[in-house]
């Protein structure tokens, strides 16, 4: 790794004052996304971070990328603000590279290849897990940098209604009222929610003017659970969002909407089948003033059967078939516009004495570019009582969108898909009650696909597979909570090099190399405050490195406090020191804003 002396000492010495991820440890949560089973955070061998409702609710945060910006590994950029395009750098690796699932269903649009990020809707979140690291032996495409899955509200206890009011800069107002009930054998939660903001001007030049964003979403969830363990649940959701911005087209609206069923049946107490099945829309239009400019609609149908077997005592094996199919219509015509993939997917984890090894395999075979295999290995080992060794290695593809296959007058079907390999070691435990984890990490990407022209010296330019990356990276991470104080953080060290062409050894554009976040919580009764620092360094917003974005630092405060066991008020304060920044060249960034909020939640 580029100046790895360098990085390894200021990690040192960032390490005592840094406590990890921007939420602290939840040891006995259990995650599901890592291994596509239930597994306890401390049992996993891959490198996970979980946000819970409260956590979401502490913070204040008004956006997705707002709660997943303070977690390790994890750089947002922003093109003007709330509702404005954004993107999800999870260790260095794109948002192409990343596979975002709304309780177990994919979403996203399959002509861009990647999920809106700025459009998922916060108020409709029960739990976020974030999983680092290549998982294409479980999940196939688009997870080379790792798998978000997104958990909707689901209700329990007595019947009991709820809402939250918020008011703040920039003429922003939240809202959100829900409904849920219900006990250990069944339950359902409904939310309905509104965003609104005049925004400002998003670009440093052009229009002078504010840009809006709206955003209006309703999700159901209702479920079962039978004698013998057999569960059945369904869940709703839809997002519609209207957005003001400057360019040629001006105007956008997006609508997404996510069906889906599961079910869990017990065959045996060695036997669980589940099963899975959804749909996802992704409607968007743009608009030139009030003028038509272009259509673009994904529906994305998928079906699951997974089967867990255990096999003795302690040894699992699991196994199962996936089927997605992708269709788009457009205002423009695609040669292409359908294409299904089917998979057959398999995991074994193996406890061995005290150590535990998981090995997993993954056989794509999609109509349009082929079959295509992944796989990886984790072995875990403890090397005392207090901490724990994990050292990985996986595979990873992401097929080529409909846009860089087949886009009118551009699309290249020739292109096959990217692919990559991840090798990562990992120590973590837990210290005088501070839970901590270190990573060291190198991701290898070939047949990157950038724009090139189509022949020398040709004006005509196409998707191409022509680019390879090496990404490095050290990641630091710890959490302490001592009396009514909780001390989280985290610091990432990224080296994302590109290897080929003529930027070979150049740093992949508006990737930040050390990113840092510092936590604090306090307690004082029915009184809670916090603050959070959050740092990136300087970034270059071009592939020859040309043009740089310098670093920043943002400080939030936050305060909440319990009126009454059902009422509670908040105020949170961000970017307190007004620092001026930008993540997306000539993209501008919000200054210090404040955001007030009113809460009836009964518990």
């Amino acid at each position: 790794m580029k100046k790895l002396s360098i990085t390894v000492l200021a990690a040192a010495c960032c390490y005592s004052s840094l406590v990890a991820a921007a939420q602290p440890t939840y040891l006995n949560e259990v995650l599901v996304t890592a291994s596509r089973t239930a597994q306890s955070v401390d049992e996993t061998l891959a490198s996970a971070t979980l946000i819970t409702r409260k956590d979401i609710e502490r913070s204040q945060a008004i956006t997705v990328a707002d709660i997943l910006q303070k977690t390790p590994g994890v750089m947002i950029t922003n093109s003007g603000g709330i509702g404005k395009a954004s993107s999800i750098y999870l260790r260095g690796t794109s948002t192409k590279d990343l596979l975002i699932l709304i309780d177990g269903i994919r979403v996203g649009s399959a002509t861009l290849g990647q999920v809106s990020v700025e459009d998922l809707n916060l108020s409709q979140v029960e739990r976020i897990e974030i999983v680092r690291g290549p998982r294409s032996s479980l999940y196939g495409s688009d997870a080379a940098g790792g798998v978000i899955q997104i958990f909707t509200r689901r209700g329990a206890g007595k019947l009991t209604p709820s809402f939250v009011v918020s008011t703040g800069s920039d003429g922003t107002a939240l809202a959100e009222v829900g409904l849920q009930g219900g006990d250990q054998n069944r339950w359902f939660n409904v939310t309905a929610s509104g965003i609104s903001t005049d925004g400002f001007d998003a670009k440093t030049t052009g229009d002078s003017d504010d840009d809006g964003y709206h955003n209006q979403g309703l999700q159901l969830k209702v479920g079962q659970r039978f004698n013998g363990g057999h569960e059945v649940e369904g869940f709703f959701s839809v997002t519609d969002s209207e957005n003001e911005y400057d360019g040629f087209t001006d105007k956008g609206d997006t609508r997404t909407q996510v069906l889906g069923a599961r079910s869990t049946l017990e065959v045996s107490e060695m036997w669980r089948v589940n099963l899975s099945a959804g749909r996802s829309w992704n409607h968007a239009k743009t608009f030139s003033g009030n003028t038509f400019s272009s259509r673009y609609e994904t529906t994305r149908d998928s079906l699951s059967v997974q089967n867990d077997l255990l096999i003795g005592d302690d040894n699992q094996l699991i196994f199962g078939v996936d089927y997605l199919n992708d269709q788009i219509e457009s205002s423009y015509s695609y040669a292409e516009t359908e294409r299904n993939n089917w998979a057959g997917f398999a995991q074994y984890q193996l406890p061995m004495g005290q150590s535990d090894l998981q090995f997993s395999v993954r056989v794509d075979d999609n109509e349009q570019f082929g079959s295509h295999t992944t796989g990886g290995i984790a072995w875990g080992i403890p090397l005392n009582g207090a901490i724990d060794f994990v050292a990985s290695y996986g595979t990873a593809f992401k097929a080529p969108s409909f846009n860089d296959l087949y886009y009118p007058g551009s699309g290249n079907a020739a292109l096959v898909p990217e692919e990559s390999d991840t090798f990562e070691l990992s120590l973590r435990g837990t210290l005088k009650g501070i839970n901590w984890q270190t990573s060291l990490y190198q991701t290898s990407f070939d047949n990157m696909i950038a724009w090139a022209p189509i022949a020398v010296g040709s004006s005509t330019w196409a998707p191409s597979n022509i680019n390879q990356a090496r990404i490095r990276g050290l990641e630091i991470s710890a959490d302490y909570q001592w009396q009514q104080w909780t001390l989280s953080g985290n610091v990432s060290f990224i080296d994302p090099e590109n290897r080929s062409g003529v930027n070979k050894g150049n740093r992949l554009q508006r990737r930040a190399d050390k990113i840092a976040n510092i936590n604090v919580d306090r307690d004082f009764g029915a009184l809670a405050l916090g603050a959070t620092l959050h740092a990136e360094s300087s970034r270059y917003s071009n592939d020859s490195n040309t043009s740089s974005l310098g670093g920043f630092g943002t400080v939030d405060l936050r305060a909440a406090y319990q009126l009454a066991p059902v009422w509670q008020v908040r105020a949170k304060l961000s970017n307190l020191l007004d620092k001026e920044y930008q993540t997306v060249s000539g993209y501008n960034q919000a200054g210090s804003t404040a955001l007030f909020t009113l809460a009836y939640q009964p518990q």
